[in-house]
């Protein structure tokens, strides 16, 4: 009986875990994110064609190989001769250039490749921040509608007991007016508030590429989101940021395709062919045949690239040009990184700060609704006192948990910046 019992509630959570909401954690959702998103699936694809190419290069050598077959007979068949015959011929040849850009033009496609695993990576890493974000952007969105349907409640309490003091004779019709704006005001924030949400659970779904209508659990807790204390003092001392790496793999493009373009231009390129060509006068004799085939090797030079200003050296300064602002760039952003990061350090410190300086706004709080109680218990404050204090002390811990947010968001950028595992600081 009991191990029908067991198997009857494991097969219960089975069907739970098959139908039920499905459930996420900020780990799980970039996983997701990672495995279904439509728009880093098609960079995918463009990753695996370069890869399919690079693997593959070695095709250059490959010669250009055509076979043709064809007859012919004269135009004595019109007037019926008897001397009409049957002509055929076949044709079949090989041929293979080879020049001084064949090595770059394979060095080229493997830079092409790294360039592409470099995008696909660091688009990886931009998804996996944006999920992150968004998980916990909602998470505080979630606490944000707590805390205003807590206030709503609160409010509407404070008008009900207005008016039943108004009907007394106790307060005036004024009292009676603004504790329903106070309340009346909150319901469109707590609307708006809703709406915002659904708009941003939404995007999250179509980011991870769960179905409109499948519900969303979101498990996660915003108040350890950051350590009490986080320690930066582990920051890499060298580091390439990802649009560092992205620029110095499209200069390496760059260098190949330059290196390639004076290989074909300005140097002779070397043709190996060969062509057998059998005919026949008349194809009933078999064995009668000409081969007009050959052996050849050709040598070309465009000549014309040798001059300056010519279309070809034209294109050859504009890849070296290219390079140069490649260049510049590379070095521009190697000195903006130092400061982006310096920056980044200083901008969570400033946010530690003032967490701490918050946190005490909260003590303040805590104290005060402390005492609101105790002459709540006296009877000189009302309920809507402790309910306003408790409002009070709802607040200050929702500001703690938005600044939170944005250190986390800081932390978040700052692995991004220095290539680190996500994680990694926030440990």
């Amino acid at each position: 009986m009991k191990k029908f019992a067991c198997l009857l509630l494991l097969f219960t959570l089975f069907l739970l875990s098959c139908f039920g909401d499905i459930v996420l954690t900020a780990d799980s959702a970039a996983r997701m994110a990672l495995e279904n998103n439509r728009g880093l699936k098609l960079q995918e694809i463009t990753f695996m064609d370069k890869e399919r190419t690079a693997k593959n290069r070695w095709n250059v050598f490959l010669p250009e190989i055509t076979a043709t077959a064809g007859v012919s007979r004269g135009n004595e068949i019109l007037k019926n001769s008897p001397d009409a015959t049957w002509a055929g011929q076949l044709n079949g040849s090989l041929s293979l250039t080879l020049g001084t850009d064949i090595p770059h033009k394979m060095n080229r496609i493997k830079e092409e490749y790294d360039a592409g695993n470099i995008d696909y990576e660091v688009a990886q890493r931009n998804l996996e921040v944006t999920v992150r974000q968004a998980f916990y952007e909602l998470l505080i969105c979630q606490k944000n509608m707590e805390l205003v349907q807590s206030n709503l409640e609160t409010n509407k309490k404070r008008y009900d007991q207005t008016q039943a003091r108004y009907k007394g004779g106790l307060a005036p019709e004024l009292d009676v007016l603004n504790s329903f704006l106070a309340w009346s005001k909150l319901v469109p924030t707590y609307d708006s508030l809703s709406t915002v949400y659904q708009h941003k659970m939404d995007q999250l779904k179509i980011t991870l590429g769960i179905p409109a209508g499948e519900e969303v659990v979101l498990q996660g807790d915003v108040k350890t989101l950051v350590p009490d204390s986080l320690d930066l003092l582990d920051i890499p001392e060298e580091y390439e940021t990802p649009e560092l790496r992205k620029l110095k793999a499209s200069l390496n493009v760059a260098e190949s395709s330059r290196k390639e373009l004076r290989g074909s231009s300005l140097m002779p390129e070397l043709t190996l062919g060969w062509n057998i060509n059998p005919y026949w006068n008349d194809i009933t004799y078999g064995d009668d045949y000409v081969d007009r085939g050959s052996l050849s090797a050709t040598l070309r030079w465009h000549l014309d690239n040798l001059i300056p200003n010519s279309s070809g050296n034209l294109k050859i300064k504009q890849l070296e040009d290219n390079a140069a602002k490649l260049r510049l760039q590379i070095a521009e952003e190697e000195e903006n990184s130092i400061s982006r990061v310096e920056n980044l350090v200083r901008q969570i410190k400033q946010q530690q700060e003032s967490v701490k300086t918050l946190e005490m706004t909260k003590e303040v709080a805590e104290k005060t609704l402390a005492l609101t109680e105790d002459a709540y218990r006296y009877g000189t404050k009302d309920m809507l006192d402790v309910s306003d204090a408790q409002f009070t002390v709802r607040t200050a811990e929702m500001d703690i948990l938005q600044r939170k947010y944005d250190i986390y968001c800081s932390i978040l950028e700052l692995e991004y910046t220095l290539n680190l595992t996500f994680g990694t600081l926030g440990r």
